[in-house]
């Protein structure tokens, strides 16, 4: 039975339980009573420090939201770097920031530890936003604005949480493999099952808690010192990246493109002039110091976290990994004058001072979440596949002029949503997730490495649409709860 939420949160860091119903059903530990909105402010905002503060880890779930292990199992996974031509790099003497087995278990696709991380996290932070919400409605005598605003808040971080866990552990194709979701009222309930839900269903709780905190925000506006994600672009920033992503999924619905072109639109309103154009001008948006630049930004509190995967910052003094190699496909697609060239490549290598430009780069992770960037290669998408493609055309070379890209003419049909899949790979190289869920979404992620590790030789394949684009489901969760259905495929390697 589903244990009553009493007017308790948890204050402390939340062990990693048995499954994502022990994080969904949140008992009580290290309480504290929450009775006011006061009270659940002083909660939250033991969350939301973290994303005001770098050196600071919230009191519960990921830090920071897209984690260093998270950002380098997603590079592993996808095609933008030639692993093969770089496992010199990699594998060698002179590099002190992995061992070999990180390399192993990231290039075979074998990550399971960061899986586990990324699902145990995610879920405890959704049953702590769940538990805080459920006390809102609970509160009779708050301030109704002012509460709006608070609850607004949770809505869109449990509507981010829910809508990444889908997108990373659901097959696109699979109605009835979406992921486990219980939003609990606060009342008591009985054999609570742990299933996993249509897809339909799980789009339906995150569009409906976005139009929700939407809502009010256009009655009651933020609290500048208080909300974060409580933003009208982000909000509808993050709309259009789900309808988006839902278009091409097995939960698809004819107005899926006709909803993100909305929301794009909204998200993408006033913002030329704050998108970068020069390279100081993106790299600077890169180290954070242009304060308008429309986005919320975390960075890691580690030095040098991502320096496995991207280069090491000790290059200077003939460190390794360095110098690494992208595919040739993939660099052929920048001109010359693309501002992005230059601050990622040195020639045809990796550049040392990606991403802010700095000599001997800092190698932090950067999350921008909500960007105006891909709000608008998203209106392009959506212009396209709503038959508008000389509208879509006009707007991605508007996008490529940002960028110092040279325009493209004569494009439609199949030629411009490849130009369109491009400039995505171009502008999100290194950038999250983003790569591996266009390969995965895209259907275009054919991928066949033939490594060495261990002295013994290792071949991974994957096509296009296979289970490696759905994560596998934690063994833990497989263990505790009968009711899920594994994805299958996954078959972990033992070094």
């Amino acid at each position: 039975m589903m244990k009553k939420i009493l007017t308790y949160i948890l204050f402390s860091s939340v062990l990693l339980l048995g499954g994502c119903k022990d994080f969904l059903d949140l008992p009580p530990k290290n309480q504290r009573a929450v009775t006011t909105l006061n009270d659940v402010k002083s909660a939250l905002a033991g969350y939301l420090d973290a994303f005001v503060r770098t050196n600071t880890k919230p009191i519960i779930g990921p830090s920071p939201i897209i984690t260093e292990a998270q950002n380098m199992m997603f590079e592993a996974y996808s095609d933008n770097f030639d692993f093969a031509g770089n496992m010199s790099q990699y594998i060698n003497a002179k590099n002190i920031h992995a061992q070999e087995k990180f390399y192993a278990n990231k290039l075979l696709f074998n990550d399971t530890e960061t899986t586990d991380y990324i699902w145990n996290n995610y879920y405890a932070a959704i049953g702590f936003l769940n538990a805080l919400i459920d006390q809102c409605d609970n509160l009779k005598d708050a301030d109704p604005s002012e509460l709006k605003r608070v609850k607004g808040e949770m809505l869109v971080h449990r509507a981010f949480y829910i809508f990444k866990l889908q997108q990373y552990f659901v097959p696109m194709d699979k109605e009835e493999l979406g992921i486990p979701l219980y939003l609990h009222t606060g009342q008591e309930e009985i054999d609570i099952v742990m299933d996993r839900k249509k897809s339909s269903e799980i789009y339906r709780v995150v569009t409906g808690d976005l139009k929700a905190a939407l809502e009010y925000y256009q009655s009651e506006g933020p609290n500048d010192g208080f909300n974060r994600f409580f933003n009208a672009r982000f909000i509808q920033n993050l709309l259009a990246q789900v309808y988006w992503f839902k278009a091409e999924s097995s939960a698809k619905e004819s107005t899926d493109y006709e909803q993100a072109k909305v929301y794009a639109e909204a998200a993408t309103k006033d913002v030329d002039a704050l998108i970068p154009n020069t390279l100081v001008a993106f790299q600077n948006v890169q180290r954070n110091l242009n304060p308008d630049y429309p986005a919320v930004y975390q960075q890691s509190v580690s030095f040098g976290m991502l320096m496995p995967i991207y280069g090491s910052n000790l290059d200077y003094i003939g460190y390794s990994p360095n110098s690494l190699k992208v595919p040739a496909d993939f660099f052929s697609l920048f001109d010359d004058t693309d501002i992005r060239k230059a601050a990622y490549f040195t020639g045809s290598v990796m550049s040392s001072t990606w991403p802010d430009g700095m000599v001997n780069g800092q190698k932090h992770i950067r999350i921008h979440l909500f960007t105006p960037e891909e709000a608008y290669l998203i209106l392009t998408e959506s212009q396209y596949r709503l038959g508008q493609q000389d509208q879509a055309l006009a707007t991605l070379n508007k996008f490529k002029g940002f960028r110092g890209a040279k325009a493209k003419a004569g494009l439609n049909g199949t030629e411009l949503l490849q130009e369109i899949v491009n400039e995505r790979r171009k502008e999100f190289f290194c950038d999250t997730d983003k790569r591996w869920l266009d390969l995965k979404r895209y259907n275009i992620g054919n991928i066949e490495r033939k490594l060495r590790f261990f002295n013994k030789e290792y071949t991974v394949k994957v096509e296009a649409g296979d289970y490696h684009y759905a994560l596998p489901i934690p063994l833990t969760e497989l263990q505790e709860n009968p009711a899920m259905v594994p994805n299958m495929g996954w078959n972990p390697i033992v070094f």
